[in-house]
């Protein structure tokens, strides 16, 4: 007996109800195992990978759109949600089965869970969605239309980019190759784009057969990624390899396929026809292909009503069909293929092979075209290293704008760990950054909205960073310059934060103690008056160098001299960085000594210079090259270290308790004597049984008060030395001046 739904109210059962879908899903025999009636025109099915779910789309009362999902493990079903909008397509996630993606009329785009009913909305689109597409591991959900295609970050959601597309030919399908991290575009003439995952900005173009006018309807990606099958307005179907670059092969459909409406590949799950095509055409029958050999195995033709849409899960176990008359019906996947009995009457019934109308091999001319095409790449991956990006940066001063970004992730080495930025992402807003907008006056809610994620996986991944107060300001100016890409973003601060703020956090909470004292030294070195000048109005290098620092030069330049500046940053060792802070200093010398107090001296340096960002940078390589080891100690800042693939460094930045540092010193100390000492005497000293207790609590008070009395008197030996560095610089102010 078929199971039946009839979706006339919001919530349901299965009939009958000792429905077990589980015990008919190898059935070979095509007969209905499940039928679904729409309460109005059931517009689009799918099922989910662990066929737990289906969700149906209908139209009951005018304007009223509803979203069915029906459970098929529980035997019922239940309206999810009502929307205004016609639905113009939906799926849901191959990995993550209660996740439903929803596109409407109005080109909104929803993430919707099925168990709970929240809803997520994906801002992106101007024109309505006419697909998604997601791998079963792929980083990416895409969705696209004629005219647009986006990628959104899986599991954040968040729209990644936008795909430049130079054909103005209406695009028909995109998807995501995840095996080889590809971006695959098809259009309405047949020509396909490849977007290779090492080069985002190359594109590899598949040209359509020639001599073919084929107006293309359809697309389907094989299970393994190395095939893209397309069709149209005609009896023929093209085959591409998407490894080869180049069309494979032409195949015609019998008569009874007049042409190709909808193309789907079937999972694998016949130990002889592992690659299998469902093609339908506009008549509505569906016809079950064998890839392989161009074999048809099987035709379905409903009788009364036109087959309008196919869905067949992730599994491979169900065939979800539905007809013009708002009825889906679900049969078992098995039996599309031919059954044993069958196999023994071939004899008898003559097998329906597609005439093969051209079989493409590559000739000799293009190996040759694919041998200078990788000639040609690996030119181009040349002129991606960092010694040709540093000779271009000398002879023009900037990167270009067009490139920059690629250039700062080329330069970077940036790993783009999906996976790891996703987990990171799955933990959600850091309580330390849940009310940051209350602390920043942000009005840019997409802005506001990658900070807090970018923030958040740094305080996942580093704990530490989420007490450091002036992150957000730090991190702002990159989330602002990769904006478009959350993952670049992340990957980009914790690069910086690894290589050029190391030194920073050694003696937290006070700022970086080596990076000032570079600083200060610099300016000493090359300007001791103006040092003297700031010292006399009690401005100190915390003051004046690292409210540069802290917040990455974006308060005193512009943000276009904020871009030239970090390019000439991040293309030099960490060392070179105190030498732009102190060249700022350097370079503001007339308006710093027209200053009359502290106060105006930090207003100038908390607000936009007049100042062009050219002379700072021309100063800062002539005490990058002209300072001495003394001044400028480029070994203690260490040398670039991009971060590694598939993973995040531990982060061992940061301070250590003092307190704990001397205990371990006394403890060895203590250790060390009484290994020296007589052995009677030794026992004599040690504790006894019943002051276990008492003796550790003394030891460690005079442990703690051993140590407490070290760090003063290493204090106060610091703040004599500074004393002191401050006296010589007075004097040799005052022989300046005399």
């Amino acid at each position: 007996m078929r199971g039946q739904v009839i979706l006339d109210d919001i919530t349901g059962q299965i009939w009958p109800t000792d429905f077990n879908l589980d015990v008919l899903k190898t059935s070979d025999k095509l007969t209905t195992l499940l039928e679904i009636v729409g309460s109005g025109i059931s517009q689009t099915t799918a099922i989910s990978c662990h066929c737990t779910y289906m969700a149906v789309v209908t139209t009951g009362e005018p304007g009223s759109n509803l979203v069915f999902v029906i459970h098929l493990v529980e035997n019922r079903y239940y309206l999810l949600k009502k929307t205004v909008e016609p639905c113009t397509t939906l799926a849901f996630h191959p990995y993550q089965e209660n996740v439903l993606f929803i596109a409407t009329e109005s080109s909104s785009l929803y993430k919707l869970d099925v168990n709970d009913g929240s809803v997520m909305q994906m801002i992106g689109h101007t024109f309505p969605v006419e697909g998604i597409h997601s791998g079963a591991r792929s980083p990416l959900v895409i969705s696209y239309n004629s005219d647009e295609v986006l990628l959104w970050s899986w599991p954040s959601l968040n729209l990644t980019s936008r795909l430049r597309l130079e054909e103005i030919v209406p695009v028909k399908w995109a998807g995501h190759v995840w095996q080889r991290d590809e971006l695959v575009v098809s259009f309405v003439t047949g020509g396909i784009l490849i977007w290779p995952s090492q080069n985002r900005s190359q594109q590899i173009t598949i040209h359509p057969p020639e001599g073919l006018q084929l107006d293309f309807t359809a697309y389907a990606l094989s299970s393994g990624g190395e095939w893209l099958v397309g069709g149209g307005k005609s009896h023929l179907l093209v085959t591409y390899s998407l490894i080869n670059r180049s069309v494979a092969q032409v195949v015609q459909l019998p008569a009874s396929c007049t042409d190709v409406f909808r193309v789907t590949f079937l999972p694998a799950i016949h130990p002889r026809y592992f690659q299998v095509l469902a093609v339908l055409n506009s008549t509505g029958i569906l016809t079950i292909i064998d890839f392989t050999t161009s074999t048809k195995l099987k035709t379905l033709r409903a009788q009364r009503f036109n087959i309008v849409s196919v869905n067949v899960s992730e599994d491979g176990n169900f065939l979800a069909v539905t007809y013009a008359n708002s009825t889906t019906k679900m049969y078992p996947a098995r039996a599309l293929f031919p059954t044993e009995s069958s196999d023994k009457m071939q004899d008898l019934v003559p097998e329906v092979k597609f005439q093969v109308i051209e079989n493409r091999k590559p000739n000799k001319r293009q190996e040759e075209e694919k041998l200078k095409k990788r000639e040609h790449f690996k030119k181009l991956r040349e002129l991606l290293e960092k010694t040709k990006w540093y000779e271009i940066l000398q002879e023009f001063n900037e990167y270009p704008d067009k490139y920059r970004s690629i250039i700062w992730v080329s330069i970077l080495d940036l790993p783009r760990n999906y996976s790891v930025f996703s987990d990171l992402l799955d933990k959600g807003v850091h309580p330390a950054y849940e009310r940051i907008q209350d602390v920043l006056n942000l009005s840019d809610g997409a802005l506001l909205k990658i900070l807090k994620g970018t923030l958040s996986a740094l305080a996942h991944w580093a704990p530490f960073l989420a007490s450091v107060e002036y992150l957000p300001e730090f991190v702002f100016p990159f989330v602002k310059f990769f904006h478009s890409n959350p993952l670049l973003c992340f990957e980009a601060v914790t690069t910086v934060i690894l290589n050029w703020c190391q030194s920073w956090f050694e003696f937290w909470p006070k700022p970086g103690v080596l990076v000032l004292n570079v600083v200060e030294q610099l300016i000493c070195d090359n300007d001791s008056p103006l040092l003297a000048h700031l010292m006399r109005l009690k401005v100190t290098a915390e003051e004046y160098a690292w409210s540069l620092l802290m917040n990455a030069f974006s308060r005193v330049v512009s943000n276009e001299d904020w871009l030239v500046l970090w390019d000439h940053i991040l293309s030099n060792p960490p060392a070179f960085l105190p030498c732009v802070a102190a060249a700022f200093i350097l370079k503001s010398r007339q308006t710093l000594l027209t200053c009359s107090d502290a106060y105006e001296v930090k207003t100038y340096l908390s607000q936009e210079s007049w100042m062009s960002v050219r002379p700072v940078l021309n100063k800062a390589y002539i005490m990058y090259a002209r300072s001495h080891s003394s001044s400028l100690p480029k070994d203690k800042f260490g040398q670039f270290t991009p971060l590694p693939k598939g993973g995040l460094p531990f982060f061992g930045i940061g301070p250590r308790d003092a307190r704990d540092e001397e205990r371990e010193k006394l403890e060895r100390s203590l250790r060390n004597k009484s290994s020296v000492l007589p052995s009677p005497l030794r026992q004599r000293v040690g504790p006894s049984p019943r002051n276990d207790g008492i003796f550790a609590k003394k030891q460690e008070d005079m442990v703690y008060l051993i140590g407490r009395k070290e760090l003063q008197k290493q204090e106060e030996e610091c703040l004599n030395s500074i004393r002191n560095l401050r006296k010589r610089h007075l004097a040799n102010a005052k022989e300046n001046l005399s």
